[in-house]
């Protein structure tokens, strides 16, 4: 904040009041946020423009205040001023000398401008102001708002009243339908109680509560929201406000939404205590939800039995007394899509028992509900209303808790009834008929298995953790044996594939059989395999894209093989081979000399051989021979040995998804060689999913990496300049470590409030030829680079790579030899390689 006198002000006591006074409001907010801090900054404000009005007069620039009113509109007409809100202010006049007006405005507004406030101001008549309020619903809402502030006030008792006589009743019913129509696109398709809420126009945030408002005041009453419904508006409304002005504050700019980073020290400004800042965070986070729901709801209990109630059904309110009239009323919205009246809401809001129905019968109301044409609706008002809480308490404990992972969207409850939905729809469209299907028992056991996989949150290992929670709940029903096994297993499991699909060789029969041998059965492996395409959804579109759904299929495809064809299981790897050679030798007939391909052939690792499509082996080849031609070349031109040096060949091919490229990337084999393609493609912000690195036996490199589709503003020679790049940085002209240093530096670097701690873990089961490492970590540009350099210093052979970045972590998993080839299974070599990379990892090796 600027505290400097703004200069060429001769009369500007009320400037330096003005300024004075924030200074003092902002270094009382330095450990909490006072909850009328939005009132003492109006107060403010308002101190100033009835000063600067009388200044003006006494300057000369206006000649009486008696022709016109200063009115605050907007957020500042009703009192709500964040650190950095906009300031709204029509001046009411009937003066006709344009020139005189333009003065004043200058003479009022420049000087906050100065001081960085932001402001919008217009200069209207009272007959302009309501004409416009005719035709521009902008304009309506914002006179709903007035509050006179300097000079005349009848001007503005002129406007008011005017406005309300001759105005609202011809246009306010239809300003709030078209308020109601803009506000149910928010949210549109899926529940919007997010983890990083917009404090001001989100769902059920600030705008709701003026939607409330201004509804109420253009109908003349708040029916049918009772005492206790407004006691908890206004509650909210201060919570709301108060969290919005601390993230103003700790932003230091005008930001609404509650972004994760800051989610402790804003609770702390809020004055949630506690020493555990996930838990504070979790504190205040919980409390916005609550009041964006009850906003919500009130919002759309006054519109619907106010403006619509007579082209709409209702679900009554009577009758519901216990948990089974509650459920039976969820099941008709469910079926229906019918809303519950507000009294309704309250009346199964109240529920708190469970007495009379057992859980078995409760639980099998909710897997129908869940299945109706709503029951997405439908199951969120459950949730919403505390219905839920009544009969499964285990389920409203991690309901609202806060994942600091930064890719979910949605607290745990919220995303469970979204993975239930996501599961309806992808049985629906890929699973309810032909040969694919499941049974309907099966489809109820996928449902809650669905709603209780992430019962476990909180604590470490949730999926175990989930599993025992679920079978404990499941011990006081009477589902039978196989549906109880098959809900425990779609609990504890339902990570599975999601993370063999980026670990594993999806091309290994012995990898696939392991996983295989653990679901059990191809009725599971469907089961599974929509639960985990549901949950990724539902989690969000950080962790599921293009890239991570072609993996999971992928791997159900082998699974499924796997499961059903035993000729396939019982395939050897030599016979594999032979037909991998025998398609290769066709597919080469014409294009590459017959000599030639039987010794590329010979070059080749059998893995890549079995892995690579034979069009695309084919490709290869020729992409090598033109390698060959050009690295011989250099070597004739350059002397003493220097031929040849950082020589590599970028050929980049189209995939069947458009997000998506295939590099392919030949070079001689030689060390560092990967970790200078990866920095290289970090430092030119290539984004890479996964990667396949062969050594050919002649001493050749064919690495095979899957890459984001470049931006339309990258460079039109991006992979040439790759290209460029991945030489200079094997001959010494291009320092990566300090170039990826100076790139992460020019980042805006977030908050490291939540950053992920690493976690490192060894596999010596799935792979008879690799071990595999899998890497949790903080992500940050150029961490593939780093972690591959550390590979090469360490003599550590890199044969697989896939790379996951999900919000702000990284999931990496890396096939590596050891110096002498295959396996490393010396222990003492793996905790000293774990130690060191997570010494690499920290940023201080």
């Amino acid at each position: 904040m600027n505290s400097e006198k703004i200069p060429g002000s001769s009369s500007g006591a009320s400037i330096d009041r003005l300024l004075a006074g924030r200074e003092i409001l902002l270094a009382a907010c330095s450990r909490s946020m006072p909850r009328d801090f939005p009132q003492q900054m109006c107060s403010l404000v308002d101190d100033y423009f009835r000063s600067r009005i009388m200044e003006a007069v006494a300057e000369g620039i206006l000649s009486s205040y008696d022709d016109l009113s200063i009115v605050a509109v907007g957020g500042y007409g009703r009192g709500q001023l964040a650190p950095f809100s906009d300031i709204d202010v029509l001046i009411l006049t009937g003066l006709s000398a344009q020139e005189d007006l333009e003065d004043l405005a200058s003479f009022l507004f420049h000087p906050l401008w100065d001081l960085k406030f932001d402001i919008g101001h217009g200069v209207r008549t009272v007959e302009q102001n309501l004409e416009l309020a005719k035709s521009d619903f902008k304009v309506l809402a914002s006179l709903l708002d007035l509050r006179f502030i300097a000079g005349l006030e009848e001007p503005f008792r002129e406007l008011v009243g005017k406005f309300r006589s001759e105005v609202l009743p011809g246009a306010g019913e239809e300003f709030c339908r078209t308020l109601w129509d803009n506000r149910a696109k928010t949210g549109m398709g899926m529940d919007s109680v997010v983890l990083e809420p917009d404090l001001k126009n989100g769902w059920g945030t600030l705008r709701d509560v003026q939607f409330i408002r201004w509804c109420a005041d253009i109908k003349g009453d708040y029916s049918p929201l009772n005492k206790n419904d407004l006691i908890d508006l206004c509650k909210d409304e201060a919570l709301l406000m108060q969290a919005r002005c601390a993230v103003h504050y700790l932003r230091k700019r005008k930001q609404d939404k509650l972004i994760l980073d800051i989610l402790p020290d804003a609770a702390s400004f809020c004055g949630v205590k506690g020493y555990d800042p996930a838990k504070r965070g979790n504190e205040l986070l919980a409390s916005i939800h609550q009041a964006m729901i009850r906003v919500r709801s009130m919002g759309d209990g006054l519109f619907r039995e106010s403006f619509d109630a007579d082209s709409r059904s209702f679900i009554d309110h009577r009758g519901i007394a216990g948990l089974k009239a509650g459920l039976e009323v969820f099941g008709i919205k469910s079926r229906t899509g019918v809303p519950l009246t507000r009294e309704a809401r309250r009346a199964v809001s109240s529920i708190s028992s469970s007495d009379d129905i057992n859980l078995t019968r409760a639980l099998k109301m909710v897997i129908d509900i869940f299945k109706g044409e709503f029951g997405w609706r439908a199951s969120v008002e459950m949730l919403d209303s505390g219905v839920l809480k009544s009969f499964l308490p285990e389920f409203s404990k991690v309901s609202e808790l806060v994942p600091y992972d930064g890719y979910h969207q949605y607290p745990p409850g919220r995303h469970s009834l979204l993975t239930v939905h996501k599961c309806c729809d992808i049985f629906r469209n890929e699973f309810s008929e032909g040969g694919k299907c499941i049974s309907a028992a099966d489809f109820d056991a996928l449902l809650l298995g669905a709603f209780f996989h992430d019962i476990g949150k909180g604590k470490p290992n949730h999926s175990e953790r989930g599993a025992r929670i679920a079978e404990e709940i499941l011990g006081r029903t009477d589902f039978s044996t196989r549906f109880k096994d098959d809900v425990i297993f779609l609990v504890r499991e339902h990570l599975l594939l999601v993370r063999a699909s980026r670990s594993i060789d999806l091309s290994s029969v012995e990898a696939l059989q392991k996983i295989a041998d653990k679901i059990g059965s191809l009725r599971k492996l469907r089961m599974l395999f929509i639960l985990s395409m549901a949950d990724s959804i539902a989690t969000g579109p950080r962790v599921w894209n293009s890239w991570s759904e072609s993996l999971l299929r992928e791997i159900y495809a082998g699974l499924e093989l796997v499961l059903c064809d035993e000729a396939y299981v019982d395939l050897a790897p030599a016979t594999q081979l032979t037909d991998s050679l025998r398609r290769v030798r066709e597919c080469a007939k014409g294009v590459v000399d017959p000599g030639i391909v039987e010794s590329l052939i010979a070059y080749m690792p059998e893995r890549y051989l079995i892995v690579e499509d034979p069009d695309e082996v084919v490709l290869h080849m020729q992409q090598v021979l033109e390698f060959n031609r050009v690295y011989e070349r250099d070597l004739v031109r350059k002397p003493s040995g220097k031929g040849g040096r950082g020589i590599s060949l970028v050929r980049a091919f189209e995939t069947e998804d458009e997000k998506r490229v295939k590099l392919v990337i030949t070079a001689r084999d030689q060390d560092f060689l990967f970790a200078a393609q990866s920095g290289v493609m970090a430092l030119h912000s290539v984004n890479i999913l996964s990667a396949e690195v062969f050594s050919w036996s002649d001493g050749t490199a064919v690495n095979i990496f899957i890459v984001e589709t470049p931006p339309e503003s990258a460079p039109s020679d991006i992979w040439g300049r790759v290209e460029r790049s991945i030489m200079y940085a094997l001959t010494g002209r291009l320092a990566l470590d300090y170039r990826l240093h100076k790139k992460r530096s020019s980042f805006l670097a977030r908050s490291a409030l939540s950053r992920v701690p690493t976690r490192i873990s060894i596999d010596n089961e799935s792979s008879e030829q690799c071990t595999l490492i899998e890497v949790i970590t903080q992500d940050r540009s150029g961490i593939l680079y780093d972690m591959a350099a550390f590979f090469s210093r360490m003599n550590i052979d890199l044969r697989m790579a896939r790379i996951s970045t999900t919000g702000q972590s990284v999931f990496d998993v890396f096939h590596v030899e050891g110096p002498e080839g295959g396996r490393i299974e010396d222990n003492i070599h793996l905790r000293e390689l774990v130690g060191a990379l997570e010494f690499t990892l920290s940023g201080k090796g």
